[in-house]
C-alpha cells in the first residue's frame, strides 16, 4: 500500500495527485483518513502527511503503516503553513489537500480529476462534507448538515476554497504564495487563498458530489470559539480588507439578513428589559428553550412523526405560556425576528426535517439563532479590529 510510488499514469490525460494532509495531534482518526486516501478509485501519486508538531506520536506511525511521506514541522504553526510545505515538497500536477478528520469518499479524488482534465482553464475545485456525519452528537450532526446544505445550495462557480477537502494545480498554488503565514492556527487561510485565486482571475468551481466525511466532535464552546473568533472575526476583516463580499455560500443574501435580524434581537434583549418591558423578552425566551428541549425528541439523527407533533406543539404552547400570565405586546418583536431568521434559511429546515425529523428541525432553530448572533458579534468585532488595529494578513512565498 506504498502511495509514494509513481503508478503508470498519462500525464496529458491522467493529472498527478499529490494528498496533503496537515495534522496536530490526530489520535486515531488519522488512521481513517490515511486508509480513506489508500481507498482512492483513482490512483494516488503520493500522499504527504505534514505533522505540525504532534505530541500524540501518531503520525509516524500511522504514516509508516500505510506507506505515506511524513514532514515534520520543527514548530507547531499552524494547518496552512503546514499545507505550504507539502506543496512544496510534492511532485504530482494536483494538490489535494484533505484535513486529518475528513475521511474521503472513494470517488473524491476521480471527481477532482475529471474537473481538471476536462477544464484546462480551471485552477481549483473544493466539496463538501457528505450528509452522514461520523459523529452522532445532536451538535456534530447538526453542525455539519449545516455545512452540507451550504454548500450543496452555493454557486458552482465559486469565489473562495476551502482546504478540508479541496484540490488546486501546483504551479497555480505556488504563483499565488500557497496559504498566509497569518494564520497560526486552523482559521481562514483557505477562503483568503481563495478570494486571492478569485481577484486574480483563476476559476474556482464547487464539486458538489466531492465528498469528505467530518469526524471532528462538536462540543457548545469549540463551536463558539470557532464560530466568532477563529472564523467570523478574521473573515470579516478579510472582506474588509479586500473589499469583496460575494452573494454565497456564508455570505448569502439570507445570511446577510440573517445576521442583521440577529443584531436587531440581541440590541432588543438588551433595550427591552431597560425600558420597562423585560416580561416581553419571556415568550422568545420560552419558544428557544422548547425547541432545545426537543433535541431529546429527535434524537441525535432523527424521531418519530410522533415526537415531531409533540416538538410543534411545545413550540407552540410554551411562548403562549409565558405571554398569558402577563401580556407585554413588545413580545411581539423578539418572537418575529426569531422566526425571520427561521424563515431566512427555510429551505435548511425543510432540508433536515426530510433527512432526520421535523423535531431536529424543530431543535436547530436555537443554534441558528445563535449561529447567527455570533455572526453581528463577529462583524461589530471585526470591524473595530480593522479600523483600530489594522494589520494585514498577506501570503508568503511557498
Amino acid at each position: 500500500m506504498m502511495m509514494n510510488i509513481e503508478p503508470a499514469v498519462d500525464k496529458q490525460t491522467e493529472p498527478r495527485i499529490s494528498a496533503v494532509v496537515p495534522v496536530f495531534n490526530g489520535g486515531p482518526g488519522l488512521e481513517k483518513c490515511l486508509a480513506a486516501i489508500a481507498a482512492s478509485t483513482y490512483p494516488v501519486y503520493e500522499c504527504i502527511l505534514v505533522d505540525d508538531e504532534s505530541t500524540d506520536g501518531m503520525a509516524s506511525a500511522a504514516a509508516q503503516r500505510h506507506g505515506v511521506r511524513v514532514i515534520t514541522l520543527k514548530q507547531q504553526s499552524g494547518p496552512g503553513i503546514a499545507r505550504n510545505y507539502g506543496a512544496k515538497h510534492a511532485r504530482g500536477d494536483i494538490l489535494f489537500f484533505i484535513d486529518a478528520d475528513v475521511l474521503l469518499h472513494p470517488d473524491a479524488l476521480a471527481i477532482a480529476a475529471s474537473a481538471f482534465a476536462n477544464d484546462p482553464g480551471l485552477s481549483a475545485v473544493f466539496g463538501s462534507y457528505d450528509d452522514q456525519p461520523g459523529q452522532a452528537s445532536f451538535l456534530s450532526q447538526y453542525r455539519n448538515l449545516f455545512h452540507h446544505w451550504v454548500h450543496q445550495t452555493g454557486n458552482t462557480e465559486a469565489s473562495t476554497f476551502w482546504a478540508g477537502c479541496g484540490a488546486v494545480r501546483r504551479e497555480v498554488f505556488l504563483e499565488m504564495g500557497g496559504f498566509s503565514p497569518a494564520y497560526g492556527r486552523p482559521s481562514i487561510e483557505d477562503i483568503e487563498l481563495g478570494t486571492r485565486l478569485y481577484a486574480a482571475g483563476h476559476r474556482i468551481r464547487l464539486e458538489k458530489t466531492m465528498f469528505g466525511k467530518h469526524m471532528k466532535n462538536w462540543t457548545f464552546w469549540n463551536l463558539i470559539k470557532t464560530d466568532i473568533f477563529h472564523r467570523g472575526v478574521p473573515w470579516m476583516g478579510l472582506v474588509l480588507r479586500e473589499k469583496q463580499a460575494p452573494n454565497d455560500l456564508n455570505l448569502g443574501l439570507g445570511s446577510r439578513i440573517a445576521a442583521i435580524l440577529a443584531s436587531v434581537l440581541g440590541l432588543s434583549c438588551v433595550v427591552l428589559p431597560f425600558t420597562g418591558h423585560a416580561a416581553a423578552l419571556l415568550p422568545a425566551a420560552a419558544f428557544l428553550a422548547a425547541a432545545a428541549l426537543c433535541i431529546g425528541l429527535s434524537g441525535p439523527t432523527g424521531g418519530s412523526k410522533a415526537k415531531t407533533w409533540i416538538a410543534v406543539l411545545l413550540v407552540i404552547l410554551a411562548p403562549l405560556a409565558m405571554f398569558m400570565p402577563a401580556p407585554d405586546f413588545w413580545s411581539v418583536l423578539p418572537l418575529a425576528l426569531i422566526l425571520g431568521l427561521v424563515w431566512t434559511h427555510q429551505g435548511f429546515y425543510r432540508y433536515v426535517a426530510r433527512k432526520r425529523s421535523g423535531a431536529f428541525a424543530i431543535a436547530v432553530i436555537p443554534m441558528q439563532v445563535l449561529f447567527f448572533l455570533g455572526c453581528a458579534v463577529s462583524a461589530v468585532v471585526g470591524l473595530i479590529r480593522h479600523y483600530l488595529v489594522r494589520r494585514p494578513a498577506r501570503a508568503a512565498t511557498v
